[in-house]
């Protein structure tokens, strides 16, 4: 556990000592706090576009707040121990439930998990895009379709437990002995009855390729005469986005409008538990909500539908459901998270296929500072644009009054400029 979690759980459990006394002492003297109780609820989410639905279906029985201020990135973003007061004395808090979302969120479910607070997982339901891939049963038979047959003397060194969407893939194939020979060939399949391919350009001990889920990789050295000399037994590379799930997971469901449909329709009926005599009162501004979403879906559509191109360069990989759904394609600089840092190769190749498509736009996000993205911008000659990733909202919309479905009216504005450059 980092210091920071243990440091912030400490605190917390002296003050939540100190404020159950309060309210025994308070319950003993016969306070008015059980009269009062129940008018509105107070809840606290970790994403903006959640504090927004939320306040929507809620309505007047709900006092709502993101953990997360202005600019915020969901991504890096820490609680203050006074936010965990706060959380803790609220009567719920929700958050995504996709892990690689708001790793915060974590640190406040093992801290209030024993709390009066009701922690709402809202989006761990939800079908996530590319999710469910199943590698069957492993066979330990893996010379099918591979004519070479050497003993396997080679280690592969590097792999990770598992890589994320937009990594790559560094291997080295050591060999326990001392040889002259440094001919070496890696190779690949998708299925285990498919045949092994050789990997082009990658002809020494060392790989390195974009990660691919499912993908099998085996080092086979050579000799002079061209005879496979050592072998690796394979390895899978895995993707894993932190889902809670399986897959190519993505956490940005909300930029979805029909998944933020589902994921409108989860915090009502937490609501409706949590206060159950406003249930057609909730019920009646999710009906609202979830209109004006497929509004947002029909908007959306017609965009990229009379777009003259479907490219956009991006700080990091959040809009995949607009792939999925309307045909987008992300150039990306960051992977799904705004940490995942890219390689030398994947930033030349970005910028090789701006320069190829006649790109003339970077779009930057409210919430995310990169200066890779400024260094891509600055090389192709790009202008800027804004995205709003709705995990955070910015201090200028904050003060102007924006909502989710206001600032998806200026993405789409935003999507309209970049798609017909």
């Amino acid at each position: 556990m980092k210091p920071y979690v243990l440091s912030t759980i400490l605190l917390l459990t002296v003050i939540l000592v100190g404020c159950q006394a309060e309210k025994t002492n308070d319950e003993d003297e016969g306070t008015e706090s059980e009269d009062s109780a129940g008018d509105t609820l107070s809840i606290y989410t970790s994403l903006y576009v959640l504090e927004d639905f939320a306040a929507k279906i809620g309505g007047e029985f709900v006092e709502v707040e993101s953990v997360s201020p202005p600019n915020a990135d969901a991504h890096t973003y820490e609680p203050s121990s006074n936010d965990m007061v706060q959380i803790a004395e609220s009567d719920a808090f929700i958050y995504s439930g996709l892990t690689g979302m708001e790793p915060f969120a974590d640190t406040v479910d093992d801290a209030l998990g024993d709390e009066d607070v009701r922690i709402i997982p809202a989006a761990e339901n939800i079908d996530l895009r590319g999710e469910g891939h199943d590698d069957g049963e492993e066979d330990d038979d893996h010379g099918n379709g591979n004519d070479h047959q050497a003993p396997e003397d080679v280690e592969i060194e590097g792999l990770a437990d598992h890589y994320h969407t937009g990594d790559n893939v560094s291997l080295t194939a050591e060999l326990d002995e001392d040889v002259d020979y440094d001919h070496w060939h890696w190779y690949t399949r998708d299925e285990e009855d498919e045949e092994w391919e050789t990997v082009p350009d990658q002809d020494s001990k060392d790989y390195e390729m974009p990660a691919e889920d499912g993908q099998e990789l085996m080092a086979v050295l050579f000799d002079d005469d061209h005879e496979a000399y050592a072998q690796s037994a394979p390895v899978t590379v895995e993707i894993d986005d932190h889902d809670g799930q399986s897959g190519d997971g993505d956490p940005h469901i909300f930029l979805d409008p029909i998944r933020s449909i589902e994921l409108a329709e989860n915090i009502k009926d937490e609501l409706v538990e949590l206060m159950p005599e406003e249930e057609a009162y909730f019920v009646e501004n999710f009906e609202q909500l979830r209109a004006s979403l497929e509004d947002v879906d029909q908007e959306l559509q017609q965009a990229f539908d009379e777009a003259d191109h479907n490219q956009i360069i991006v700080s990091h990989a959040a809009y995949g459901y607009w792939e999925e759904r309307y045909g987008l394609e992300q150039l990306s600089v960051h992977g799904l998270s705004s940490t995942e840092e890219p390689s030398q190769s994947d930033l030349t190749e970005l910028v090789n296929t701006a320069e190829e498509n006649n790109l003339g736009y970077v779009i930057f996000e409210n919430n995310v500072s990169s200066n890779i993205t400024e260094v891509i911008q600055n090389e192709i000659g790009a202008e800027s644009l804004i995205l709003r990733n709705m995990e955070s909202i910015s201090e200028d919309d904050l003060e102007a009054g924006e909502d989710y479905f206001s600032m998806m009216e200026m993405n789409i504005e935003t999507l309209e400029m970049a798609l017909n450059d």
